[in-house]
């Protein structure tokens, strides 16, 4: 990038190596912009951890048998929770609370490394759970896929998503740039970001294409086309004896569901990522002047929480659309409020006994005062009768003269 002022650059002589000058303003989101980032970005946070936590735990110990679906619904569940647990924070910190990439350089290459797998990871995932739903359905006689094969298949399904997102880990640096704040270009503001510049510009812009094509658009026609075609099968198609109505009225519901639920999630996860997916590989490298408008900070934070929402939004479409993953969220919240009850009511017994203790312990300290007291009048009262000294207690001390009278 060209430098705009060669004053402003004389000022900037300790600054790291690499580092861009600009005559410009640093690029700070508003206040409004951070606080709202910082409530958002915390909820939605705790949200994809524990939706996801317990989509994992219904799948592995809430369900008796554990389906090929819902094994790639838990390896969906696993990604999203990566997600919540890696990039929302970060992005949270970096982006709007610091303005500043305060992790290093090997952060700045593992973060977006490791979101472009936990994402290509959730596309393949998705894909491979509809093409065994359309087997199963359109070709209902071929041999299904088993849980060992399903397992071996999901393993295959990361290593792929490691070595597609492998060129990110070179691609991304830390970069610095030092903007003025006054008119007299005396007070500096560096500023270290991490960027995608590591790779040749021809390279860089080989794999967005590639990303865009082969993460987005090749799925996405490919879901489509699933989907339209299961649709168009349970529509039509009815369990084999026309005798057993209610058998296959039952297990047409039971498709249909399983269809239904895929397909929704499918549709969230395009609706959720297209935004991000044209800023990221189109809008941010190709177009510099809608990069810098004034709006584009708003625009990125819309899109990112869009994308990042989606890793939220799948535990409650399990929720909305299965009546197995409702029965494990009502279990475990009972358990919950179960738990929390006991633990109430195990306070308040504590509470209740050391307040018991406490009042015991105050009236013995009172008797054994009483008593102590009652000792010393009467050792007063019996010097009074030798005559040494007048008793301090007058109507003790009557008492005991007139009995020994």
């Amino acid at each position: 990038m060209e430098l705009k002022n060669s004053s402003f650059i004389s000022t900037c002589n300790a600054s790291p190596p690499g580092t861009i000058y600009l005559d410009l303003s640093p690029p700070l989101p508003p206040p409004y912009l951070q606080a709202t980032a910082l409530i958002v970005y915390t909820l939605l946070s705790i949200l994809t951890l524990g939706g996801n936590a317990l989509v994992c735990l219904i799948v592995f110990q809430f369900m008796g048998v554990i389906t090929v679906t819902n094994l790639f619904i838990a390896n969906l569940a696993l990604t999203d929770l990566f997600i919540g647990l890696f990039c929302i924070p970060i992005v949270l910190i970096s982006d709007y609370l610091l303005s500043d990439w305060p992790f290093g350089t090997f952060m700045c290459k593992f973060t977006s490394f490791a979101q472009s797998v936990f994402v290509v990871c959730t596309v393949y995932t998705l894909i491979a759970m509809s093409v065994d739903r359309y087997i199963a359905i359109i070709h209902p006689l071929n041999e299904k896929l088993t849980r060992k094969q399903c397992r071996l298949l999901i393993g295959l399904l990361w290593t792929f998503s490691i070595l597609f997102s492998s060129p990110i880990f070179f691609d991304m640096i830390i970069s610095h740039a030092c903007f003025h704040l006054d008119s007299d270009n005396i007070t500096e503001y560096t500023q270290t970001t991490c960027e995608a510049e590591g790779l040749p510009p021809s390279l860089h812009t080989a794999y967005n294409f590639a990303t865009i094509t082969i993460i987005y658009l090749i799925p996405l026609c490919l879901l489509t086309i699933i989907y339209i075609r299961l649709g168009w099968r349970l529509h039509q198609s009815r369990a084999p004896g026309e005798a057993h109505s209610e058998r296959d009225a039952k297990i047409k519901k039971s498709k249909q569901k399983v269809i239904k639920m895929c397909f929704v999630v499918v549709i969230m996860f395009g609706v959720c990522w297209l935004p991000m997916q044209l800023y990221s590989n189109i809008l941010r490298p190709y177009f510099e002047e809608f990069v810098h408008q004034d709006y584009v900070p708003h625009v990125y934070f819309a899109f990112h929480l869009m994308a990042m929402s989606n890793s939220c939004i799948n535990p409650v479409t399990y929720g909305v659309m299965s009546s197995k993953f409702r029965d494990g969220y009502l279990h475990y919240w009972q358990n919950l409020i179960t738990c929390c009850g006991l633990f109430n009511t195990r306070i308040k017994q504590k509470k209740s006994h050391m307040k018991s203790m406490s009042m015991a312990t105050t009236f013995q300290l009172s008797r054994r005062t009483y008593e102590l007291s009652m000792k010393v009048q009467d050792i007063e009262c019996d010097r009074a009768s030798n005559g040494s000294v007048p008793c301090s207690i007058p109507f003790l001390s009557s008492q005991r003269v007139s009995s020994d009278d």
